[in-house]
């Protein structure tokens, strides 16, 4: 079918190229995205069929699982006997079960892409949530210091992040159609400036992460025996976790240039997943869209969205007008994220280096002060004999929205404690099964994307993943 889909696809193509690989190599060293892609372990990507909707699920799911596991070190109370220790790392029936779910969702029966086991950690790690404990956190119970010195360079990473989102921005406005000679020099004094707080940034931060690992492997190493086996299990769980996060960083960024003319068709399958979400967050159940015929038109990065076929039941005490704009914010913030997903696997795999260089620490003295290392729970492959056989593990959604990322920054601060478990809102009345006859359309500019800034350090995304308890779909936009 010849549509604006078509039509947009070659310059969509270009611009998007250009804007995330160019711009990603001239505001950054491009260390963080050139050394996600020569990971070994993502060469597979290169073939794999993912479409750009599974490209960026991949990318959010790295980036949830970073979070998760920073959550785990530096912001939930713990103590040597919590019963929470014992569940990082999921049961190899849940494992199986949740990979079970992935594998059957729309966008993987239709692409036969690969599950990546990053969507499970940070599925699973996400549900782990703790109020107290003798420790304010993991690193706290090695060693009382160490909690505040990751917490003061995390602080300096993210300024480095929030300055690198600010270059980019300032690029993008100095390249902009019709900008004038003197604006474009304001842009360029700007973006020098920028580049100068960047560098002074990094040599700080450089040697207070040399010895913060130093230190915390001396600290590991000095830990008593009891402490050693109650934690030692957890940080290797959550090192294969960083692992297979930097492989699904790694095969988002091998496959965007290739998945980047499938744009158009990714948008037309996240739609209905956004409207979903934002029906379960307003009403409390989840439609099943049944019927759900949207029109969606996409020139550039130009969106138009028309809403046609929902029934009166889903819709709920909502309007579809409203339903209709807060879908065309989502679905341009989604298209802003995808055009710009290098950028963001280049910010999380810096976080993911510092939490590989972390464990590696802690594991490196609790072996040195005697310990003797655990096996890591695997994620099975969905062609493992124990995914077909798995009983597909269903759990409560939790409306994967750009609203319910929201929070994410705020659970990462070391200082606070854990999100809590998002609560759905009260299901409204239904007000009979017609279909809603009125069609709505509202057209969009050009996505802007997000500023770089807090832990995600990358540009927000239109139903990315939350910190509060999820299932593997809510991975979907």
């Amino acid at each position: 079918m010849k549509t604006s889909f078509d039509r947009a696809a070659k310059p969509l193509r270009i611009a998007a190229f250009v804007c995330a690989t160019g711009g990603l190599l001239s505001f950054m060293t491009g260390c963080g995205a050139l050394s996600a892609m020569a990971n070994p372990k993502v060469a597979w990507a290169i073939q794999d069929p993912a479409p750009m909707s599974v490209v960026v699920r991949r990318a959010d799911a790295a980036d949830a699982t970073a979070k998760q596991v920073d959550r785990l070190l530096t912001a939930t109370p713990a103590s040597p006997d919590a019963d929470w220790l014992a569940k990082v790392g999921p049961s190899a029936d849940d494992a199986a079960g949740a990979v079970k779910e992935l594998k059957g969702e729309p966008m993987y029966a239709k692409s036969h892409a690969r599950v990546v086991p990053a969507e499970v950690w940070a599925w699973t790690l996400s549900e782990i949530q703790s109020s107290d404990g003798s420790s304010p956190n993991l690193l706290a119970l090695v060693s009382p210091d160490l909690g505040d010195a990751y917490a003061a360079i995390s602080a300096k990473e993210t300024d480095i992040a929030d300055a690198k989102g600010q270059i980019a921005t300032e690029k993008d406005a100095r390249d902009a159609k019709g900008v004038s000679d003197e604006d474009k020099k304001a842009h360029d004094k700007t973006i020098a400036d920028l580049e100068a707080k960047v560098s002074k940034l990094e040599d700080e931060v450089d040697p207070l992460r040399k010895k913060f690992l130093d230190a915390a492997k001396e600290a590991a190493k000095k830990a008593s025996p009891d402490t050693r086996k109650a934690l030692g299990p957890v940080f290797v769980n959550l090192r294969q976790a960083v692992d297979d996060a930097s492989i699904a960083d790694g095969a988002a960024a091998v496959r965007f240039p290739l998945a980047i003319k499938s744009l158009p068709d990714s948008v037309q399958e996240v739609v209905p997943v956004i409207v979903a979400d934002i029906i379960e967050e307003q009403t409390g159940h989840r439609p099943t869209m049944n019927g759900f015929k949207p029109d969606i038109k996409l020139d550039g990065t130009d969106v138009t969205v028309t809403l046609n076929g929902i029934s009166q039941d889903d819709l709920g005490k909502i309007s579809l007008g409203d339903l209709t704009t807060q879908t065309l914010d989502r679905t341009k913030k989604w298209v802003g994220h995808a055009l710009t997903i290098l950028a963001a696997v280049s910010s999380t795999k810096d976080a993911l280096s510092f939490e590989e260089d972390t464990l590696d620490a802690l594991l490196d003295g609790f072996t040195g002060g005697g310990w003797t290392k655990s096996v890591a729970v695997v994620i099975p492959r969905e062609t493992d004999p124990k995914v077909a056989s798995a009983t597909a593990k269903v759990h409560v959604h939790v409306a994967a929205s750009a609203n319910a990322k929201a929070g994410v920054a705020e659970a990462q601060k070391p200082t606070t404690t854990p999100a809590t478990n998002a609560t759905p809102a009260k299901g409204a009345d239904k007000a009979g099964s017609k279909k809603a006859t009125k069609s709505s359309s509202t057209k969009g500019g050009s996505a802007k994307p997000a500023t770089s800034a807090g832990g995600s350090k990358a540009p927000a995304a239109a139903g990315g993943p939350s910190t509060a308890p999820m299932r593997p779909e809510d991975f979907n936009p």
